[in-house]
């Protein structure tokens, strides 16, 4: 166990003195950069999983995390500040583009921002929808009813032999 899952438990544990810093990268091919945003009133400089240093813009963000049940789908909700109204201009451009929009939620301990504390989730986002200064995504992580069995597709390029029958 290194010492940053330590201080992970111990804050999970104790609550201890350190604070969460909780980010969010969401991402589209229509966009030009992605979308950097953390809890909190400061920037924040952090190291991803995979060596790279990215500022995360501060933001009232709110975050809903899944509930642990045996449902086929499982979501979290973000809420977004929307005061500027970018929000909804780049969920337009993902529409207009027809663009699969994803997100990377990442939680990092405030004294040590050099790498997550937990394993990052990987979602997509589902829907979106605008109230007044909020957006609010949701974002799935597993669709376990929207997976297709067999995942292996039996084609004529995977199997060349079905064309003879």
């Amino acid at each position: 166990m290194t010492i940053l899952e330590q201080a992970y438990r111990e804050a999970v544990a104790s609550g201890g003195n350190d604070a969460f810093v909780r980010t969010l990268e969401i991402t589209c091919p229509a966009w030009n950069a992605a979308v950097l945003i953390c809890n909190g009133f400061k920037d924040r400089v952090c190291g991803t999983e995979d060596g790279r240093l990215v500022t995360f813009e501060a933001a009232n963000i709110g975050i809903a995390l899944a509930a642990k049940n045996n449902k086929g789908n499982q979501a979290l909700a973000f809420g977004v500040d929307n005061t500027t109204g970018q929000v909804r201009h780049l969920a337009d451009e993902a529409l207009d583009a027809s663009a699969r929009v994803t997100a990377v939620y990442r939680v990092y301990l405030a004294s040590d921002l050099s790498a997550p504390c937990e394993r990052p989730y990987r979602m997509s986002v589902d829907s979106d929808s605008f109230e007044q200064n909020q957006a609010t995504l949701q974002c799935g992580f597993f669709d376990l009813i929207g997976t297709g069995w067999p995942r292996v597709l039996y084609t004529t390029n995977f199997v060349p032999g079905l064309k003879y029958l």
